[in-house]
């Protein structure tokens, strides 16, 4: 099952960022009769976890604040990650071309009734293969969305949107186009 589109914001969030104060607003503080910000502020606590967890390598953590379907979606990857095993295999390798990785909410953007959508900034170290790219030693930031599925207080993945192109030419990827495709025919 694919996961779900994110909702409107439904809470009223305030950010900053270099071009000022936003602020989203919505007339509505609860999506069900009884739900209030408690679990929305669950769901805030689970993600600060979830990321203390992947700046720390610890895997064990991480995969402990997801449910037992859970997935890894990065758009600039063919296929998400599904299941704790592969959603592992994805952080691992990740872990293994930037060995210094660490990641930082930088701004809380929107909250749907089962998603939350931040922000982040992730930095590391080129050090080992990064999608078959060998390492180079350069240091990268690269800003991501992400937007982050709950399934009830649990977390049930994650979808990271980044430019590819910008990452790969931070860490000084050369990408070669083969000869039949640089003599594109034009269209009229």
């Amino acid at each position: 099952m694919d996961p779900p589109a994110p909702r409107a914001a439904i809470f009223v969030l305030e950010s900053s960022s270099a071009y000022g104060t936003h602020t989203i607003r919505s007339h509505r503080r609860s999506t069900k009769k009884g739900e209030d910000m408690t679990l929305r502020n669950q769901r805030l606590a689970e993600i600060r976890e979830h990321i203390k967890a992947e700046s720390s390598h610890d895997m064990k953590a991480l995969l402990a604040g997801m449910t037992s379907d859970c997935f890894n979606d990065v758009a600039a990857v063919p296929k998400p990650f599904r299941g704790p095993k592969r959603v592992a295999e994805r952080y691992r390798k990740h872990w293994a071309g930037f060995p210094d990785f660490k990641v930082r909410v930088k701004r809380l953007l929107a909250v749907g009734e089962n998603t939350i959508v931040t922000e982040n900034e992730w930095s590391g170290t080129h050090l080992g293969k990064f999608l078959g790219y060998p390492p180079t030693g350069k240091y990268v930031k690269v800003r991501a969305l992400v937007v982050w599925h709950f399934k009830g207080k649990k977390l049930w993945g994650e979808t990271v949107f980044f430019d590819m192109g910008r990452v790969l030419n931070k860490i000084g990827a050369r990408i070669t186009i083969p000869p039949n495709r640089r003599k594109a025919k034009r269209r009229d």
